[in-house]
């Protein structure tokens, strides 16, 4: 029996499965659960793979070598949870999505769960950024700025209906300091911040990532196509 130091986890940084081996362990604290001997402990560590910095929060049944000396306790087959960074509801940006939306996009996954409004107000701003700045629409509210975007040919049906519940999800038409006042904290819908923070991950895709890679794999077929001495795709 004894402390399984080294576990198996998805790190919460580069989302690269490793195995994590903790450089620092606090001591094993009873849970109080009356003669149970149900115990926890931080440890603390870097990913193998990203170098990034790992605090994890480690419960589990613990047997202790000195009944005299708490810190003795050694936990077993524990089970772990990361707590630090704070994990993140949903996935690392492909590279092709530029800043300042990488930045703001983070921002709002990493408050999600702490405080909606917060999140929905930065997804909010960054909708209405990437309609005016790479898009060109810009209107006085983002009620209109979404409708002529969801009008728009050539934008795919998912997406479009996707973008538009944006409007019935926060009731936009009811609220026109959400439609006017992007930024500003303010009460949310059930799932608004959630369903915010995922059309904007479609909508990366989109307009960001699929142009570029569609872009590099014809160039490459180019290159290939020039190589064989044959002329370009038109």
């Amino acid at each position: 029996m004894g402390v399984q130091s080294v576990s198996r986890m998805i790190c919460p940084h580069c989302d690269v499965g490793v195995r994590f081996a903790p450089e620092h362990m606090g001591p094993v604290h009873d849970e109080g659960s009356q003669g149970k001997q149900i115990g926890y402990q931080v440890v603390e560590g870097f990913c193998p793979e990203c170098g990034e910095f790992v605090v994890l929060l480690r419960r589990g049944k613990y047997w202790q070598h000195d009944l005299n000396d708490a810190g003795s306790r050694e936990l077993t087959e524990p089970n772990d949870e990361v707590i630090f960074p704070f994990p993140r509801n949903h996935r690392p940006l492909p590279p092709e999505v530029p800043d300042p939306y990488r930045t703001d996009y983070a921002e709002a996954c990493a408050v999600l769960a702490l405080s909606p409004k917060a999140s929905a107000a930065i997804s909010r701003r960054l909708l209405q950024h990437l309609l005016h700045d790479e898009l060109k629409i810009v209107h006085k509210t983002l009620d209109k700025e979404i409708a002529e975007f969801v009008s728009r040919p050539g934008v795919p049906s998912h997406l479009t209906e996707a973008v538009d519940a944006i409007r019935t999800l926060g009731n936009l038409a009811a609220h026109p300091t959400k439609n006017t006042s992007t930024g500003e904290v303010l009460e949310v819908e059930p799932g608004e911040a959630s369903w915010l923070v995922d059309v904007l991950e479609s909508l990366f895709d989109f307009h960001f990532v699929q142009p570029k890679r569609l872009a590099a794999h014809r160039t490459a077929l180019d290159t290939k196509l020039a190589s064989a001495g044959r002329p370009p795709t038109k």
